[in-house]
């Protein structure tokens, strides 16, 4: 984007009295000086929106460790974006390692998408009973098949259900 914005402010010669061009050359005189930090800018939001973009689409393991940390090493060499992220990143490998054999999750949109779930489920629900609906939640993770689904339905006595409701729901 950076180097779009540059290409339309390197037109050579003077610019048509009120066109586009005139315009913003009047909003932002030497805009053109600031190629250098525009073009070091973009290149880094580029390279962090690629490894945002793999921590949120695969997690965190080894393997996006390496594709990002090797995304980190283009970024410019004296740049505190460079040196956070690959401190982020080294922390939260270790977390990982230590936690899960699993990718660590880095995003929020998964449970986004729970609670998202979770909404649309209560909000077709004739009465919208807080407390036991929110029982419905360990059930939209995962992949259960209609056996587990029994199993959990024929193990859970209204009892033991109106208990733990009590124990852990206000």
């Amino acid at each position: 984007m950076g180097d779009k914005i540059l290409a339309v402010f390197a037109v050579k010669g003077r610019a048509k009295k009120g066109s586009l061009l005139d315009k913003l050359r009047k909003a932002m005189p030497g805009f053109t000086q600031l190629k250098p930090f525009i073009t070091r800018f973009a290149k880094m939001t580029t390279g962090v929106s690629q490894v945002m973009e793999i921590l949120k689409n695969k997690g965190l393991d080894q393997a996006s460790y390496e594709q990002c940390w090797q995304l980190s090493e283009a970024l410019p060499g004296n740049s505190k974006v460079k040196m956070r992220l690959q401190i982020w990143l080294k922390r939260r490998l270790e977390v990982q390692i230590q936690i899960t054999s699993l990718p660590l999750l880095v995003s929020s949109d998964i449970i986004e998408s729970l609670f998202g779930n979770f909404k649309h489920i209560i909000e077709r629900s004739p009465q919208a009973d807080m407390n036991r609906t929110t029982l419905l939640i360990p059930a939209l993770c995962g992949n259960l098949n209609e056996k587990t689904i029994t199993q959990a339905l024929n193990q859970a006595r209204h009892s033991d259900l109106e208990g733990w409701e009590q124990e852990n729901i206000p």
